[in-house]
């Protein structure tokens, strides 16, 4: 099918900002903490199933340790660290704003990549971090209506974000050095998440929250916002990107799906009722340039 990896990357960017506004919405109901550590659990169940599909095993008996180790820690550092900061941003600030300061992920990523990958940056490579932080810094230093929040104030999901972004790309570092060594890209994703799941729960049982959380499912409206929101974003977001990479070359798709930041400031107006101003829209929109032009460098 003649575009069929444009549509795939489009499609990925379309399921990662319908994932965002259900998330928001499950947050706001249930925690960014429970949150969290159900919709991992229901993304786990939803990439094994995939696995299952496609190779024949929940779980990939064919990685070595070693890919398994690397793997384990970027989970760890990505979905435990990273996406714990992150879902408190997205109920504090709201789907758009997280996703626009998520997408400083892909500039530490380039960061971390230079010492520890050994990825040089060219002038295009700075410029489009200068465009992105510019970006995000002119939405982000502008007027916010945004209501107090229980798990923090604005600054503090301003922070949350940043760190967010942060684990992202520390996780995703270590994803690509093991799937340098020739694991497939799905089989990964369910080390990753598999890990990271185990984690998050041993820590809930550490902390003796355990109860709280799975006291989370009675809210029916939150835990079927939670599903749909693991449905479109680790899952089908997951596969259409892999689809994506299968027919064209990774930085067209990754650019393609760097538009999911305004997709989802589109969504969340309509139904979060965030304001969508002339300010906003500008800043976004040079922080995702910012982001293709580090893709397509």
């Amino acid at each position: 099918m003649r575009f069929a990896g444009e549509f795939a990357a489009f499609g990925t960017a379309v399921c990662w900002s319908a994932g965002s506004n259900f998330f928001a919405a499950a947050g706001r109901r249930l925690g960014s903490v429970v949150l969290n550590r159900l919709r991992i659990t229901v993304a786990c169940v939803f990439l094994a199933t995939a696995l299952l599909a496609t190779r024949g095993a929940p779980w990939p008996l064919w990685a070595s340790g070693e890919q398994v180790a690397l793997l384990a820690v970027s989970g760890w550092i990505g979905f435990v660290f990273g996406d714990t900061w992150y879902f408190r941003s997205l109920v504090i600030l709201g789907p758009g704003r997280a996703a626009l300061l998520a997408s400083f992920a892909p500039l530490f990523t380039a960061l971390i990549a230079w010492p520890a990958l050994g990825e040089r940056l060219g002038p295009l490579a700075w410029l489009g971090m200068a465009l992105t932080l510019g970006g995000v810094a002119w939405v982000m230093t502008g007027r916010h209506d945004a209501p107090a929040h229980p798990e923090g104030s604005v600054a503090t999901g301003i922070a949350a974000g940043v760190l967010g972004a942060l684990g992202q790309a520390g996780g995703y570092v270590l994803s690509k050095t093991a799937l340098r060594t020739g694991i497939d890209p799905l089989s990964a994703t369910v080390v990753r998440i598999v890990s990271a799941a185990a984690a998050i729960w041993l820590l809930a049982v550490l902390e003796r929250d355990v109860r709280r959380t799975v006291e989370g499912l009675a809210d029916r409206r939150g835990a079927a916002f939670m599903v749909a929101g693991a449905f479109c974003g680790p899952f089908l977001g997951v596969t259409l990107s892999l689809a994506a990479l299968r027919y064209i070359e990774a930085g067209v798709a990754a650019s393609i799906t760097a538009f999911y930041p305004i997709l989802t400031m589109l969504i969340a107006a309509r139904f979060h009722g965030e304001r969508l101003t002339w300010r906003v829209l500008a800043g976004a929109l040079v922080a995702v340039a910012g982001v293709v032009v580090l893709f397509l460098r």
